[in-house]
């Protein structure tokens, strides 16, 4: 008996070691962070105008969350414009960004200089300043441009609804189920089809401490898709059914008013 409530002892006091160890283990280690996106599959039809992803997840409840979503980086050939005698703007070369995302978007719990410090910023590139001194832009004879130009460059991505940051817009919320995050996010039909990669980055302490990340696809389908794979494959029969198409649809309208001026 006593050799019996030894043992039991021994194991009683084994079971609280363990316990206490699970409970000495940082928030982050109970509850790693996770990522999905909804929906993942969006696609390009002919009434297409952009979509809202959801995206949700699990984090750790001490956490500084944020979320991006982008593209591979590609170079980028825009035309640009200066003013010729002080009057008229004319056409005056071509500018080359390189290693630009096609599309930037951030959304974050809070400031992104309160979450993380430059440094951490820029390795990671979050922020447009981080993004400034990560793409080269050149000219035609492969010279490094004015760096006046990626102003210009922003200014025109953020027209366009493909560069956008919105910082406090993760939502948190703390349940008996754990702590989740969510965030709903406008994406503009601007963007091309692809592939493009959701990334979750939690912060602690001023330190990246965790990410989780997926993906999802943009995609024409049905007659865009064939439209546009026409385009790509047979330029000269797309050109000519492109003419056809535009002369009957003002054919069309020319005969709807005609008739209804005709009728006063």
């Amino acid at each position: 008996m006593k050799r019996m409530l030894m043992k039991f002892s021994r194991e009683l006091t084994l079971a609280a070691v363990v316990l206490l160890g699970l409970g000495s283990l940082p928030v982050s280690a109970a509850q790693a962070l996770t990522c999905s996106v909804t929906p993942d599959n969006i696609p390009i039809t002919f009434t297409y105008h952009g979509a809202v992803l959801s995206i949700t997840g699990q984090s750790a409840s001490t956490d500084d969350l944020i979320v991006t979503i982008t593209s591979e980086p590609a170079d980028t050939a825009l035309k640009f414009k200066e003013k010729v005698g002080g009057l008229v703007w004319m056409k005056k070369g071509t500018l080359e960004f390189k290693d630009a995302p096609r599309i930037y978007l951030l959304q974050s719990t809070a400031e992104l200089s309160r979450i993380l410090g430059a440094a951490e910023r820029n390795q990671n590139l979050l922020g447009y300043e981080a993004l400034r001194g990560r793409i080269r832009i050149e000219d035609s004879a492969g010279n490094q441009a004015d760096g006046k130009w990626f102003d210009e460059y922003l200014k025109f991505k953020k027209q366009e609804k493909v560069y956008d940051i919105q910082e406090g817009a993760v939502v948190r919320q703390h349940g008996v189920e754990g702590n989740t995050y969510m965030v709903d996010v406008a994406w503009p039909y601007q963007a091309p089809p692809g592939v493009y990669t959701v990334d979750v980055l939690a912060a602690r302490d001023g330190k990246i401490v965790d990410r989780a990340s997926t993906h999802f696809e943009v995609k024409s389908v049905g007659m865009t898709a064939f439209l546009s794979k026409m385009a790509f494959d047979q330029a000269g029969l797309y050109g000519i059914m492109a003419v056809i198409i535009a002369l009957v649809a003002g054919l069309a309208v020319g005969a709807i008013f005609k008739k209804g001026g005709g009728s006063h």
